[in-house]
């Protein structure tokens, strides 16, 4: 099992997961990423239209995954404004 590292990343500003989680397969790491920026689509408006993503790295600090702060949906709904 590898320890895999969700950095939040808006714009050129980097905040480091300092611990990271524990995966047998990268590809889950994908999904986690995909969940958590949506949930920050959701429950962080400050981080809608700020080019935020989540990093997906690995403990060598080489970049696996990114998963955008958005929403599916077409018009970028939050729950605030529907």
């Amino acid at each position: 099992m590898r320890r895999f590292f969700f950095d939040l990343m808006i714009g050129n500003i980097v905040k480091i997961d300092p611990g990271g989680m524990v995966f047998e397969c990268p590809e889950a790491t994908f999904v986690v990423a995909n969940e958590m920026a949506s949930h920050l689509f959701v429950w962080r408006d400050d981080l809608r239209d700020r080019d935020a993503c989540i990093r997906v790295r690995n403990a060598d600090w080489r970049e696996i995954y990114r998963a955008a702060v958005w929403s599916e949906n077409l018009e970028k709904v939050g729950w605030d404004e529907m």
